[in-house]
């Protein structure tokens, strides 16, 4: 009878499936950037993927300057998708301009437990954020009194809440884009971080170094090389003197790190193409996946 319905009035499908989105709403996965929209979502037990190139000057910088324009493309590509704002709820990835991060030690950073505790302590964390204008999320480790510091300029993130306002879809939280990257990083080598970590990104031509002790971020380099000869020398270089600056004189030899490349395709295997292992540390990932791709394989995580 229902299907004889659907037949003869179309329309009662859509309402139909609005009715029962409504009630299970599809959780959405946004991760923006300057070039382009990537949406991921499960349907049926099934990850679905799909992304849209952004015309010039829609985002600046990770910061949406024609909100409504935006929202319109993320609500026209949801629904060729077959979902309409009613049925989504939307996780956004913060672009990589949006934010920096901190991670902090000691005693006093493990009494931390949000953020205006932090503002009350304010702390010089080296940041062109001010800790009073931002939005800040603390992600905890109380077994080594560590936690990473996350900032975001309220105004930058009020924009893209007011973008997804603009195709009236419903927010559940924002994280940044290489905060859920590296927990994702965290979740397919858990085992493998037990020995220092040589993560090397790239999104959109721009490269950056970071170097993992125990799974947590001890430096994030923003890189000037852009081909892959200087890519090398400038990487070397840097990780040599790290590692230079953490043995200590008359101590055995540290463990060779790891390695693990994070880049679009067009980058894949080609670090590995003159990586010494033996000489240098196993190569753990070699741009299989992008910096959004690794970002949505974090597990998800719910305030509260």
């Amino acid at each position: 009878m229902l299907a004889g319905l659907n037949e003869r009035f179309p329309a009662v499908e859509g309402w139909i499936r609005q009715a029962q989105a409504l009630l299970d709403p599809v959780l959405v996965v946004l991760a923006p950037s300057d070039d382009a929209l990537t949406l991921s979502w499960s349907l049926q037990g099934e990850p679905q993927l799909t992304s849209v190139p952004l015309p010039q000057d829609l985002v600046r910088a990770g910061v949406p300057l024609q909100r409504d324009v935006l929202g319109d493309t993320l609500a026209d590509l949801l629904l060729d998708q077959g979902l309409v704002a009613a049925q989504v709820a939307v996780d956004v990835l913060l672009p990589l301009p949006c934010c920096q991060w901190r991670r902090l030690q000691g005693a006093a950073a493990a009494t931390l437990g949000n953020g205006d505790d932090l503002r009350a302590l304010a702390p010089d964390l080296g940041w062109s954020l001010s800790l009073q204008e931002s939005y800040l999320d603390l992600v905890p480790d109380l077994s080594t009194e560590t936690v990473m510091v996350v900032g975001a300029e309220r105004m930058v993130l009020q924009a893209w809440l007011d973008t997804l306002a603009a195709a009236d879809f419903s927010v559940r939280r924002a994280e940044w884009l290489l905060c859920a990257a590296w927990r994702g990083l965290v979740c397919l080598h858990e085992q493998d971080l037990q020995q220092p970590l040589i993560w090397l990104l790239e999104q959109g031509g721009r490269w950056r170094l970071l170097l993992l002790e125990h799974g947590w971020p001890e430096l994030d380099v923003a890189l000037d090389a852009r081909d892959l000869a200087a890519l090398r020398v400038e990487v070397l270089g840097l990780v040599g003197a790290w590692m230079e600056h953490n043995s200590e004189p008359g101590s055995a030899a540290l463990p060779l790190p790891g390695w693990y490349v994070t880049a679009d395709a067009a980058w894949r295997g080609r670090w590995g193409e003159s990586h010494d292992a033996l000489k240098l540390g196993p190569l753990l990932g070699d741009a299989e996946m992008s910096l959004v791709e690794l970002a949505l394989m974090a597990p998800a995580e719910v305030p509260g």
